[in-house]
């Protein structure tokens, strides 16, 4: 279950790093490798995890103030992300500790959640997200809808899944 959360998360990470803004420099933005730091559950039904994230900028100082996203399959809404706000460092590849907060939905049962631990299954969600930052000092924010969770797992293994 952890794995899952880690590449789905990666996977939006990715999505919103890459096409924040229209620049080309800022499309070249890497996310090279993420490692788990920790995992805080808060319940059954929420937690917070810590991420290492390894990113390559070649681009300016951009900043994600805002990231939230709910994850649905079938339509139905099994839950929301959030991630704390981090700003990337201006050309440069470093590492970034990003604060990720997850919550189940109200209608969603723990048992239910563990069927995703199939990678076929976790393929026909969707995800909708709402990201807001700064990029070369311009203000930009984006919406993207049902954004298919297998397109962001073949985009993070470069491969067919």
């Amino acid at each position: 279950m952890k794995r899952i959360g880690v590449l789905l998360l990666t996977s939006v990470l990715m999505l919103v790093l890459v096409t924040f803004t229209g620049c080309k420099k800022y499309t070249e933005v890497k996310v090279l490798s993420v490692k788990v730091e920790s995992v805080n559950m808060k319940g059954l039904r929420a937690g917070e995890a810590v991420l290492s994230v390894r990113v390559d900028n070649p681009a300016g100082k951009m900043t994600l103030e805002e990231l939230n996203g709910v994850v649905k399959h079938s339509g139905k809404v099994l839950g929301n992300i959030a991630l704390d706000p981090v700003t990337l460092k201006p050309r440069q590849t470093d590492d970034y500790s990003m604060n990720v907060r997850f919550e189940l939905d109200k209608g969603v049962g723990v048992m239910y959640m563990l069927t995703f631990t199939d990678i076929r299954k976790l393929k026909e969600c969707t995800i909708d997200l709402s990201a807001r930052g700064k990029a070369a000092g311009v203000k930009v924010k984006r919406e993207y809808k049902d954004i298919p969770v297998k397109n962001l797992l073949e985009e993070y293994y470069n491969e067919k899944i």
